[in-house]
């Protein structure tokens, strides 16, 4: 015969569980001088493989979008010679617009490199500040006040919230999520007036003849530019705003949980009786200081 009994103890007080402790300036700059160093000296080998892989993707995208703009530039100086040559004035309107095209696909390309260097700088940074939390130093029982958490989370692109959790590494996460995604909605917003200059420029009710003739065959180009920047620039300010709010949320909630292995824990434990077997299960936990 078997029971299952359940003891719950209440503590005022608790310590934290013994945390194998590093160095966190070794931590650190190991992992700034090498992405996920710090991570192999703590003993975190999955996220030693994670970080750097994280940073060469973001740099690698940053390459291939520099290369992309040195085409476009490339083209735009092409467009721009043929216009010196041009010996009418229909042909060098084309090519002028096309040089302006061109050049407006080069800007677009230089916004997504910045965009990616923006990510790699923000991975690394977050790479660092994980290596720092990894180091357990600055593992405390301190009180937080989730009020306090959610204010100062609110001031956004810092991390602030977190920081004042102790949660580094989450820090790091939004740094690093709303700059760049702060970053992206601004560059599109960019792109998308000067799309729409040059669209409102071609459609212009008191153009020549020549303006005219260019918008039969460019104003469609210079709109579904406007219009892709337009849906981009929403799409990234949309984002921006859900991951605002969600590091409040993350640090309030966490500013509740902090100490959340010591205000539960379950210890089974099998006790054998004369006449039955039991397995006891102890749950230590703390209630928040207005519930005692």
């Amino acid at each position: 015969m078997s029971a299952i009994k359940f003891k719950i103890d209440e503590h005022a007080f608790w310590k934290t569980d013994s945390l194998k402790r590093f160095n966190p300036a070794i931590s650190c700059i190991a992992s700034t001088l090498l992405p996920g160093a710090g991570q192999v000296y703590t003993g975190h080998y999955v996220k030693a493989l994670f970080f750097p892989a994280l940073e060469a993707t973001f740099l690698s995208m940053a390459w291939f979008w520099h290369e992309n703009a040195s085409y476009f530039d490339n083209n735009t100086r092409v467009y721009r010679a043929w216009q010196a040559w041009d010996s009418t004035p229909s042909e060098k309107a084309d090519h002028s617009e096309l040089a302006l095209l061109s050049r407006f696909q080069s800007i677009d390309s230089r916004f997504s490199q910045y965009s990616f260097i923006g990510w790699a700088i923000g991975a690394h940074l977050f790479n660092v500040l994980n290596a720092l939390q990894a180091s357990n130093v600055f593992t405390d029982d301190r009180e937080r006040n989730p009020r306090t958490a959610g204010l100062l989370a609110a001031i956004p692109g810092l991390g602030l919230g977190q920081f004042y959790n102790g949660s580094y590494s989450k820090a790091g996460m939004v740094i690093m999520g709303q700059t760049s995604l702060g970053l992206m909605a601004y560059n599109s917003h960019r792109l998308m007036n000067i799309a729409g200059k040059n669209y409102a420029r071609l459609n212009d009710p008191n153009a020549d003849s020549i303006t005219i003739r260019l918008r039969n065959t460019y104003s469609d180009d210079w709109y579904s530019s406007r219009q892709r920047s337009f849906t981009s620039r929403n799409m990234y300010l949309w984002y921006s705003i859900f991951f605002y709010f969600y590091s409040i949320f993350d640090s309030v909630v966490d500013a509740y949980l902090h100490d959340y292995p010591q205000k539960m824990k379950i210890a089974p434990d099998l006790v054998v009786g004369p006449e039955s077997i039991s397995i006891t299960i102890s749950t230590t936990m703390r209630l928040p200081k207005a519930a005692l």
